[in-house]
């Protein structure tokens, strides 16, 4: 599998409850800019926190416009231009993986960027809307 083809498939949370496969829309890819794999550029790292594969994480939702515009956010924390934003918070499912509760517009674009990990924080229970 190329690099840019696993940039674009992800474990995703289906309607049924089950994990599958998604692939991200080649026009949103196409709108995103790379982002080096430096987590701290884009995250505030001052709290204790998880650093977990992207092959581990299962995102909950997508949400086009929030992809392109976390990708702008990340960008400019990576200038100082913004404030960095608190580790992705996730929710275990078992077998190893973990639900995104907050934070997947961030995981796509690091998923987008081919890293590796991404800081994240733990909850015991997912609120009802993730």
């Amino acid at each position: 599998m190329k690099a840019d083809e696993m940039s674009r498939k992800y474990l995703a949370l289906q309607a049924d409850g089950a994990v599958g496969k998604m692939e991200l829309n080649q026009e949103i890819a196409a709108a995103l800019e790379r982002l080096p794999d430096d987590p701290s550029l884009y995250f505030d790292l001052g709290e204790a926190h998880l650093l977990i594969p992207l092959e581990q994480l299962v995102n909950a939702r997508m949400r086009e416009r929030g992809i392109i515009s976390a990708n702008r956010y990340m960008l400019a924390s990576a200038r100082g231009k913004k404030e960095k934003r608190k580790p992705l918070t996730v929710h275990a499912l078992g077998n190893g993986l973990w639900l995104v509760v907050d934070g997947n517009s961030t995981l796509l674009n690091a998923r987008h960027s081919n890293w590796r990990a991404v800081p994240c924080t733990t909850v015991d229970k997912p609120p009802s809307s993730a």
